[in-house]
């Protein structure tokens, strides 16, 4: 992967959508729900369109992300398991105009989920997820390395039925050269209201510190809306104010999201 893409905002965005999938939810925002004792699911995120323009340069940056396919097992009530990955991702970066794609298989996340605190009387919540990335090897998309990292996600529910959620994330990554292993510092937290059985708005924002070198500090500020067809299907999007020194660019990501049971 070109280091641009490597780098891009909207590439962690959908990166960090599969890492930390949770099913059919919107915001990259974890949530530390657990499924309980014996359940199980298959969820797939049908579709994820994301465009990012760059307008203090003729730069564009583009992802499609077909059948992020997500299964989950509850091993006790406060424990899940959940294995994900992402049948086909396609990325381009344009710049200057010169196109550089990849398209390929996605790498293998494995995760256990543990929600260790639970009040019932506010709604609040929290939860460790440690996760491992595995290897695909496909046409430049997947990780080339075994990644890792540690999620700490809390949520909490608010008066006239509003949610909110937050996570701290630490990431060890591989970087470009497959040399050694960066880290990565990530947060992010969102406010979601419902506007009616169908149809919810959200605000969220993302920021990110890592030790890859210099610039490296980004984020996002935005909203979107999401329409909730039935439980099993759900329309999300997302736009966005890309953060950080040198950007100046706008994200949109489109999503379909489907339970498969």
């Amino acid at each position: 992967m070109p280091p641009k893409l490597r780098s891009s905002p909207l590439a962690w965005l959908l990166a960090v959508g599969l890492a930390s999938a949770a099913g059919l939810r919107a915001q990259v925002t974890e949530t530390p729900q657990t499924m309980g004792f014996g359940r199980a699911q298959v969820r797939m995120e049908a579709i994820s369109l994301g465009v990012a323009p760059d307008t203090s340069a003729p730069n564009q940056y583009k992802a499609l992300g077909l059948g992020t396919l997500l299964v989950s097992a509850g091993l006790t009530n406060t424990v899940d398991l959940q294995v994900g990955t992402q049948l086909y991702v396609r990325e381009t970066f344009s710049s200057a105009g010169t196109d550089q794609t990849r398209s390929g298989i996605g790498s293998i996340t494995v995760r256990p989920k543990w929600t260790f605190w639970s009040d019932p009387s506010s709604g609040q919540q929290a939860a460790i997820i440690p996760y491992v990335i595995l290897p695909s090897h496909s046409g430049g998309t997947g990780s080339k390395s075994t990644q890792g990292g540690i999620i700490l996600p809390w949520s909490a529910d608010l008066p006239a039925g509003a949610k909110a959620a937050a996570m701290l994330e630490w990431d060890a990554l591989r970087n470009e050269a497959d040399t050694r292993y960066d880290s990565r510092l990530y947060g992010s937290a969102y406010v979601k209201w419902a506007l009616g059985q169908l149809l919810s708005a959200y605000a969220e924002t993302t920021l990110s510190e890592s030790t890859a070198g210099s610039s490296t500090f980004s984020g996002t500020v935005g909203g979107g809306a999401t329409l909730s067809l039935s439980k099993d299907f759900e329309w999300d999007y997302e736009i966005g104010k890309v953060l950080g020194p040198g950007r100046n660019s706008w994200m949109q990501i489109l999503r379909f999201r489907w339970r498969l049971f």
